[in-house]
């Protein structure tokens, strides 16, 4: 059996909490909404990340991915340091 990754789960966990750019955390329905973006950023704080990284990603994400035009560059270094925080 296998053991699930602990830091996967917190990191979509926290996308789906706190970085929410969608606004759809509501919604336990779209619970998998940001699952997708999980495994690079885990690949990346385990290998030592820093923080300007992480939210410059989100920020693309939320440009390219999403095709928004507003983003929340404070949310986005906010996120960055909490997704650190689970690897220190």
């Amino acid at each position: 059996m296998a053991f699930p990754d602990l830091l996967l789960l917190a990191v979509q966990e926290l996308l789906f909490r706190e970085w929410d750019p969608i606004g759809v955390n509501s919604n336990e329905l779209c619970r998998d909404e940001y699952d997708s973006y999980a495994p690079v950023i885990c690949q990346w704080l385990r290998e030592g990340v820093d923080q300007f990284k992480l939210a410059n990603y989100l920020s693309q994400l939320q440009r390219v991915s999403m095709g928004m035009s507003i983003i929340n560059e404070d949310l986005h270094r906010r996120v960055a340091r909490r997704l650190l925080e689970l690897v220190s």
